[in-house]
């Protein structure tokens, strides 16, 4: 029996490809999967379609040619322990999933350059593979019912419910993002200058090679405000090169690019100086360990459990030297506005460094997902710290805030959102308003635009202080835009009714605008700008709905009302 799911989208061929790349890539060919053939390295001038995409003005990438690391012979007995699964099984998952994974060559990941802070950094992966596909047929596969976009004068596919975009720039390879980050990034693909293209010109066929644009990274200005002033040289920099080589030992290169000699000069100081800072920390676990095995008040000493504390305080101590002694010879060697190092590893880290590229990258394309999961996580706690503040005003007016902050002729000044702000540790903030001014007066707007952490839904990049967090107000629900509801009005129960949700277009949070709920009309779309909807309930209890289950309309009419009697579905 075939083993497909669609639902499973480009997520399960991104696990497939990391899974079976061992049995696709070994040393000799079968005769049932014909040996991936790597290309050659192209001179710096015809860089390959995934590096190629690259814009020169990007916040960052990483590339790994996996299949390039895998061949090399220090791979050579984990190539003979991945022949184990067998050809038969890889056959199988070639067959089924497109573009086959043992095909898979190259994984880049790029981070789009940031203005302004963020909570999130937008990050495309690209996939290269050495077999060509036709991108219709993956299309059709993964995203059966969407329509062709244009961003860029590129064409992309979006699915709403995965929550994933695909663009397919040539027979072999293939971009993804959100729906919202892979369009920025075809807009200024290939973006033909910036330091990278320098980067990428000197260093197209590494095995990895990584690079940071610090001057399109908003991160630096938070570094700067933390990092003691004799290391602040180091944030001059304009860009940080890492690179591997892969020859009979691996040897490992760095580069810091500044904007001129004398910028070079203070960051080398700077460099030695977080090097002595950095030996000096190493004393903290060393006296650990250290202690743990030559304390005199050891009382587990020909204990089995004694003995494995001893040996991993052994290791331990042995890395921690190992570690100082590179600090204390760092071979760091200064050329005009550039700092350079070059390291080889030791013969026997070979493999285990090699090991770790081919890891590090089957592992990029699952980081998209780590971040979104870790995203929808945040957005939850979100949810949750709002419900919480909703039960204290509750503890301390008798009842939830009124969906706004009206003045006497009930004209709307105020969301609800500001009415909690002493709950969410944000009283000082709360006391700066005028509560009898609207939210965009002379006075408040400038406190409007203040970014609270627990308005912003992480799952989309947010620098304008805006949110999607919102409830429901109508007679039906538990908020009113004048009066103020308290728990027992929730006679359906407060686990069963829905108290705010993550969804719609994003609002200025101290703006009183909602969603106005009739059960007798339609619902707002709820199902955008998320592929899953987040919900908070009276209970303070947070669970996610899925837009697109069956009935999910009725559904969501029953869970909004507050005191319909209706008996609460299951979903």
């Amino acid at each position: 029996m075939k083993w497909r799911n669609r639902g499973l989208g480009l997520g399960a061929l991104l696990a497939l490809a990391g899974l079976t790349f061992g049995v696709a890539l070994v040393g000799e060919p079968t005769p049932a999967v014909a040996q991936p053939k790597s290309e050659p390295v192209k001179p710096t001038s015809e860089l390959t379609t995934d590096l190629a995409l690259i814009p020169g003005n990007a916040g960052g990438f990483v590339h790994v040619q996996v299949a390039k690391v895998w061949k090399h012979d220090a791979m050579k007995e984990i190539r003979k322990l991945a022949e184990k699964a067998g050809p038969k099984a890889l056959k199988a998952l070639d067959a089924d999933y497109k573009p086959a994974p043992s095909t898979l060559e190259r994984v880049t990941m790029v981070m789009l350059p940031e203005k302004g802070p963020r909570i999130e950094p937008k990050i495309i992966t690209i996939l290269a593979f050495n077999e060509p596909f036709v991108a219709d047929d993956v299309r059709k596969l993964y995203m059966p019912k969407v329509e062709p976009k244009k961003a860029g004068g590129k064409t992309y596919y979006a699915d709403e419910i995965q929550g994933v975009s695909l663009h397919f720039a040539d027979d072999r390879t293939i971009a993804f993002g959100d729906a919202e980050t892979l369009p920025a990034f075809l807009k200024i693909a290939g973006h033909p200058t910036g330091p990278l293209r320098d980067a990428l010109a000197a260093n197209a066929g590494k095995p990895m090679l990584a690079c940071v644009n610090l001057k399109e990274i908003a991160a630096v200005e938070e570094l700067e405000r933390h990092l003691p002033p004799d290391l602040k040289p180091l944030l001059k920099a304009e860009r940080i090169t890492l690179s591997f080589d892969l020859d009979k030992r691996v040897t490992l290169n760095g580069g810091i690019a500044f904007g001129s000699e004398d910028d070079a000069k203070a960051g080398d100081v700077a460099l030695r100086k977080t090097a002595d800072l950095a030996r000096i920390e190493l004393n903290r676990p060393r006296i650990e360990f250290e202690q743990a095995l030559f304390g005199e008040k050891r009382k587990d000493g020909g204990k089995v459990d004694g003995l494995m504390k001893a040996v991993i305080a052994l290791g331990g101590l042995a890395a921690l030297n190992t570690v100082d002694e590179i600090l204390g010879e760092l071979p760091f060697k200064r050329d005009g506005a550039t700092i350079a190092a070059k390291f080889e590893l030791p013969e026997w880290a070979t493999q285990y460094a090699a090991a770790a590229l081919v890891s590090a990258g089957i592992a990029l394309p699952g980081l998209q997902k780590v971040r979104n999961a870790a995203a929808v996580q945040q957005s939850q706690n979100n949810l949750k710290q709002i419900a919480l503040a909703m039960h204290s005003y509750h503890d301390v007016h008798g009842s939830f805030p009124p969906a706004a902050i009206c003045d006497k002729k009930g004209k709307k000044l105020l969301s609800w959102r500001v009415a909690i702000l002493p709950y969410i540790e944000q009283d000082a903030l709360y006391k700066q308003f005028k509560l009898d001014e609207p939210w965009d007066s002379e006075h408040n707007k400038p406190l409007s635009a203040a970014l609270v952490k627990v308005y912003m839904d992480p799952r989309l990049p947010n620098n304008t202080g805006a949110t999607h967090y919102k409830v429901f107000v109508g007679k039906e629900t538990p908020f009113d835009w004048l009066q103020s509801l308290k728990i027992t009005d929730i006679s359906d129960g407060s686990s069963n009714t829905v108290m705010v949700v993550a969804a719609g277009d994003a609002v200025p949070w101290a703006k009183p605008e909602d969603f106005e709920f009739d059960s007798t009309k339609p619902l707002p779309d709820l199902s955008k700008p998320f592929p899953q909807l987040i919900a908070a309930f009276c209970d303070g209890s947070v669970r996610s709905i899925n837009p697109a289950m069956k009935e999910f309309e009725r559904i969501m009419k029953i869970i909004i009302g507050a005191a319909d009697g209706m008996v609460t579905p299951d979903f």
